[in-house]
């Protein structure tokens, strides 16, 4: 891992810290956060299963955080990957598209 992932690493970090889904519980909690991956090239990958699965107020809050996190200082990209709820790929492509 070289020093530009590591600044990366720091922002997401931080963002994610600061975060909190929209029923109320922090996005770092391990039942919703489930994997973060920065690269060197800033991109970043998350892996998340959503407190309410189909809450559309959760839909929206991950489209909100992928845009955030895009803005920050050297992320060049952003990817969401929903995991352990029915129908997950939907849910991804939504938010990625």
């Amino acid at each position: 891992m070289g020093r530009d992932s590591g600044i990366v690493q720091g922002i997401v970090a931080r963002a994610l810290r600061k975060r909190v889904d929209p029923h109320g519980k922090p996005i770092i909690d391990p039942s919703i956060l489930k994997g973060v991956e920065a690269d060197d090239s800033g991109i970043v990958e998350l892996w998340i299963r959503p407190s309410k699965p189909h809450c559309p107020c959760c839909l929206n809050d991950l489209i909100e955080l992928r845009s955030l996190l895009k803005g920050q200082r050297g992320v060049l990209a952003c990817h969401i990957e929903i995991v352990g709820i029915p129908e997950s790929d939907r849910w991804t492509a939504a938010i990625n598209e």
